[in-house]
């Protein structure tokens, strides 16, 4: 049984971010054709809902979270390589200002006592070698996001990560997003077009769904960008590597309790001759 409190979102697809990043953006894909065809055909929206609770029943929020989940990952290295690399490394760079260099510095420092076998690349080896400096950076970057993965621990973490995948996924899927606007408007104005010709009223609606097909084709053409998709690609590398403090924190706490229960060796006893 479905608990109470919950959307049927919630209770067929329970992990948020799996529902957020990823069926979410391939319902909305979706949308403008099936409010088209709602509208159409006179649907109540409780068919509407028995219908979406139908396809969940047989693995379609599944396949659906598949359909947005892939061109938003095949598009990500080229967003990154656009930008000149991963937000979570290009963050650490001398080079780049989002943080401050004594900040910077403190948290190169923390790093290199997180992961083991590396080291601070200087300014100058970044400058001369930032291929190399790009290793040791992917490397705290692995690291950051691995150890951040406790979404109760680090919610603001998780909330970014959250906001990025939704973002990215609806980039990747923007092409089909503005077929379906086009499709819905089609269909909807044909049916529109051929009440007025017959003379018949036209059903608000259809008015209703053809309006709300026309406002979604500004939100893909203009709203869905690269820059809107960045902002929150820097939103989570910033608070990723804010993490910094906590986990070095821990490691501390974890080292200093190693070197007190550390055991000491026993003291030789002369002999007396």
């Amino acid at each position: 049984m479905a608990k109470q409190g919950k959307s049927w979102t919630e209770n067929v697809f329970p992990d948020r971010y799996a529902r957020n990043a990823r069926l979410y953006p391939s319902l909305l894909v979706i949308a403008p054709t099936v409010i088209a065809i709602v509208a159409v055909a006179g649907l109540e929206l409780s068919w509407l809902k028995m219908l979406w609770l139908g396809l969940g029943a047989v693995g379609g929020t599944y396949w659906l979270s598949q359909l947005a989940r892939d061109p938003g990952k095949v598009l990500e290295n080229k967003l990154w390589e656009s930008w000149g690399g991963m937000p979570s490394v290009a963050i650490l760079r001398h080079g780049d200002r989002r943080i401050d260099a004594i900040t910077k510095a403190r948290y190169h420092a923390r790093l290199v006592e997180l992961v083991p076998n590396t080291s601070s690349p200087a300014p100058d080896v970044e400058r001369n070698g930032p291929d190399a400096a790009d290793i040791c950076y992917a490397a705290w970057s692995t690291h950051l996001r691995n150890s951040t993965r406790d979404q109760k621990r680090f919610p603001l973490v998780f909330g970014e990560l959250v906001s990025y995948g939704y973002r990215r996924n609806l980039l990747g899927l923007r092409p089909y997003g503005l077929t379906s606007s086009i499709l819905g408007c089609l269909i909807c104005g044909v049916f529109i077009r051929a009440a007025i010709y017959n003379q018949h009223g036209v059903q608000d609606t259809l008015w209703l769904a053809l309006g709300t097909d026309i406002l979604l084709l500004p939100f893909w053409l203009i709203r869905v960008s690269p820059a809107w998709v960045r902002l929150t690609a820097e939103n989570y590398a910033a608070r990723l590597v804010e993490a910094v403090d906590d986990l070095y924190g821990d490691h501390a706490k974890v080292t200093a309790k190693a070197q007190v229960e550390k055991p000491k060796k026993p003291r030789s006893v002369k002999k007396s001759p």
